[in-house]
């Protein structure tokens, strides 16, 4: 991989308005570090951006193997963004209401650089090379600074980027755990061979690269940092530049300074720094919503798949009703796996038992005799039977069918593809119908008003109504 910034230029506002960046050059090699300094409003930021596809330049190329960034499409530019660059923002800007593994696995789904198991796979393998495999499931509001660092890195590298843009990634942080993030940050550079550009206030860092710019005014300069890191030096022991000279001539007189002549460069830093953070709160709930589209888009596939399990592989019927005298009864419920091969889990129907009295529903009494009628049970090549035991004594039943009980069994029951279920449950409602011959009616009675032709079933099973 090579890239070539050319002539990169950035102005904001009409005539004569601000140039941010100025005719900036940079080449870079695959694999290479190279480091840029310079004061804050020097124009560090709005660079990075436009090497890394993020602001359009007024002016100048950016050339990735040849190939000028700028003239693609908004859609094409978006998956090489996503896909070859990855980005170490001066702030963690972690999504707060998902955890660190979903952090790092955002940009490869939203993306669709990969699977969503090979996603995961990959951000918890990340997770464990920055020291955080055992806060893959925290929150990055319980996250320390370093930690929220560390998730941030691990989460530029997901897609495994050719480039990465770290814009002042340790600014925030003590000396010791900037140091610490920053030799993780050159282990991992040296491990998956991307090219780096870090952009940093701190010189002893910045001297560490192969390379190294300053940026003055918008314009960009190579430099050793020697005079820059010998200066930072001074100002940090607190040593002050003494003049080589005293003289006794009387000072010139102080020029008129014109009212509001340093307004702009005052609010400055202020006007970009605001339009930065709206970028980046935009770029957030751009972020979130994408986020919430794809969780959306993979709860209904797994509810879809939850649906076909509990009622295309998962049959239930009646599966025998047997008379145990004086108005008792024993019910079952059956049920098969038409693909057997692949087991299904179901917990304890939930049953209630109902005679039609006039125009509505009397429940009756009924309880489960059977040792599965409890707990988890696996549905797999043979048929499961949950057996109940009810009464069914009722006066005055109505008789759509002369002599027999009109009775209904609700069932409900959880179903889910795993023995242990997390949040892959179905719950399946089923409602069977019987005409019941009641334990007093005898058969010559039913047969009086009913021909069969031989003896009068005990039950007679109904379609759903």
């Amino acid at each position: 991989m090579s890239l070539s910034a050319r002539r990169l230029t950035k102005h904001y506002g009409a005539a004569p308005g601000y140039e941010a960046v100025c005719e900036a050059s940079l080449d870079l090699r695959a694999g290479e570090f190279v480091s840029i300094v310079g004061r804050s409003g020097s124009g560090k930021s709005t660079l990075l951006a436009m090497l890394g596809a993020l602001t359009r330049p007024t002016d100048g190329l950016v050339l990735l193997d040849g190939v000028d960034i700028w003239s693609m499409p908004e859609a094409e530019l978006a998956r090489f963004r996503g896909r070859h660059i990855g980005f170490v923002f001066q702030f963690p800007s972690l999504l707060g209401n998902l955890t660190a593994l979903d952090n790092v696995a955002v940009p490869a789904l939203l993306g669709r650089t990969m699977a969503a198991r090979a996603a995961y796979a990959r951000a918890f393998d990340l997770l464990g090379r920055v020291g955080l495999a055992d806060r893959a499931g925290s929150y990055p509001g319980t996250l320390s600074g370093g930690e929220q660092r560390r998730v941030v890195i691990a989460r530029a590298l997901v897609n495994a980027p050719r480039l990465v843009l770290a814009d002042e990634p340790t600014s925030d942080l003590d000396e010791e755990t900037e140091a610490d993030i920053f030799a993780l940050l050159e282990e991992l550079q040296q491990a998956e061979a991307f090219a780096l550009v870090l952009v940093t206030h701190n010189l002893e860092l910045a001297q560490r690269a192969q390379r190294t710019y300053e940026m003055r005014q918008g314009i960009l300069t190579a430099s050793d940092l020697a005079g820059v890191a010998s200066a930072d030096a001074q100002r940090k022991h607190g040593f002050r530049p003494t003049p080589a000279s005293h003289s006794r001539e009387t000072p010139p007189p102080p020029v008129p300074i014109r009212l509001g002549a340093g307004l702009w460069s005052a609010a400055r830093p202020l006007v970009l720094g605001g339009a930065v953070g709206l970028a980046g709160l935009f770029l957030v709930n751009l972020v979130v919503a994408r986020v919430q589209e794809e969780q959306i888009r993979t709860r209904d596939s797994r509810l879809a798949q939850l649906s076909n399990l509990a009622l295309a592989r998962l049959q239930s019927e009646v599966g025998s009703i047997l008379d145990l005298g004086e108005g008792a009864y024993e019910f079952a419920i059956a049920l098969r796996n038409v693909e057997p091969t692949t087991p299904i889990y179901v917990g304890t129907p939930d049953l209630h038992a109902y005679v039609q009295v006039d125009a509505g529903w009397q429940e009756v009494p009924l309880q489960p005799v059977s040792e599965a009628a409890s707990g988890i049970a696996v549905v797999a090549a043979d048929m499961l039977l949950y057996r109940y035991r009810f009464e069914a004594r009722a006066e005055n039943f109505t008789q759509l069918l002369p002599h027999y009980m009109h009775m209904r069994f609700s069932a409900t029951m959880l179903v889910s593809q795993s023995r242990q279920p997390k949040d892959d449950i179905f719950e399946r409602k089923d409602n069977y119908y019987v005409y019941l011959k009641p334990f007093d009616v005898t058969d010559e009675m039913v047969l009086k008003r009913m021909k069969f032709s031989g003896k009068p079933p005990l039950w007679i099973p109904m379609p759903p109504h």
